[in-house]
């Protein structure tokens, strides 16, 4: 079954980000843009986010062609744990972040190339495992990671600086070993064969900084801040943009974690995921520019390693 049209842009917050790099007045304006989208709807759509098109279109291809393999294939590449970010993760082992429900979907995932001893410490770090017979599927890939983290990086100081902070404030627990994880998701169709406790993925938020999202299709829901679920428009050209828990923690819940899910459908989805994270031993709480007598810190200090086990944990127990 084809995807059916799910909607307008122009009923949703569209921002065009090659304002960051325009006059001085464009990158105030579009900085404007962000944070009233951020903290109004709690997304937006990112247009001219960096890496080119056809190299978005380019990374699908390889994702296709990974998720077209043979089982057997694929699993040279078999993720060895929940939460480790590297590898394949086969249909029935994604955790389920709400009790009683079981997601449909499989993914690939990929972080930063680092050598096998950076894994000691943290769990999230250390080496990909790529796929053994499948040409180009590494560079297109992986190449794609390091040019959309350059352009994420330019993310975190437009959201400094629209709340006036030093350009460094976000950057500043951000580095070469943060848990940034890139994912190539594939939800298959369900061909009839559904149930209330099959989902893509249920509802939860996402324990990084912020996410960036593309998708082939519809089956996305954002919950807005009114309490409504939507289902925002495919639109290739442009990316998702939405909060996660560490932007929620360091500005005190002036900004917050976009709630979202994934809904079963009977159409094929591929979506092309970006978390950005902080270093996995940065302390994260409050900022003092957020932090008043009228307004005191409602987050302990924790660190990005320690939320994502947490949360990843949790997970898995409902699996």
């Amino acid at each position: 079954m084809s995807a059916p049209d799910n909607g307008e842009l122009s009923q949703h917050p569209d921002i065009d980000l090659a304002g960051l790099n325009g006059t001085p007045e464009q990158r105030l304006s579009t900085l404007a843009e962000i944070r009233a989208a951020f903290e109004g709807a709690g997304y937006f759509y990112a247009a001219n986010f960096g890496p080119s098109q056809a190299s978005v279109d380019a990374v699908f291809d390889q994702a296709r062609r990974f998720h077209a393999l043979p089982e057997d294939h694929k699993l040279t590449a078999r993720q060895f744990k929940p939460g480790s970010q590297r590898g394949w993760i086969p249909l029935g082992a994604e955790p389920a972040y709400e009790p009683g429900t079981i997601a449909r979907c499989e993914s690939f995932d990929l972080a930063m190339e680092l050598p096998d001893e950076s894994n000691i410490e943290f769990g999230g770090l250390g080496a990909n495992l790529w796929p053994s017979d499948l040409p180009g599927f590494q560079d297109t890939v992986y190449g794609w990671y390091l040019a959309a983290r350059v352009a994420a990086r330019q993310l975190f100081v437009a959201f400094a600086e629209m709340y006036e902070l030093p350009a460094d404030t976000f950057l500043q627990y951000e580095s070469e070993r943060s848990s940034s994880m890139m994912r190539l998701l594939r939800y298959p169709p369900n061909e009839g064969q559904t149930a209330d406790n099959i989902v893509g993925i249920s509802a939860h938020t996402d324990y990084e900084a912020f996410t960036l999202m593309s998708q082939t299709a519809p089956g996305l829901e954002l919950l807005t801040r009114s309490g409504e679920w939507i289902e925002p428009p495919v639109f290739q050209d442009r990316f998702i943009v939405i909060v996660g828990d560490m932007l929620e923690h360091l500005t005190n819940g002036t900004l917050r974690a976009t709630r979202h899910r994934v809904n079963d459908t009977a159409w094929e989805r591929l979506s092309l995921i970006l978390f950005n994270a902080f270093d996995a031993d940065a302390v994260i709480a409050p900022l003092p520019r957020f932090v008043s007598e009228d307004k005191p810190p409602r987050f302990e200090p924790t660190t990005q390693v320690a939320h994502i086990n947490a949360q990843v944990s949790a997970a898995v127990a409902n699996l």
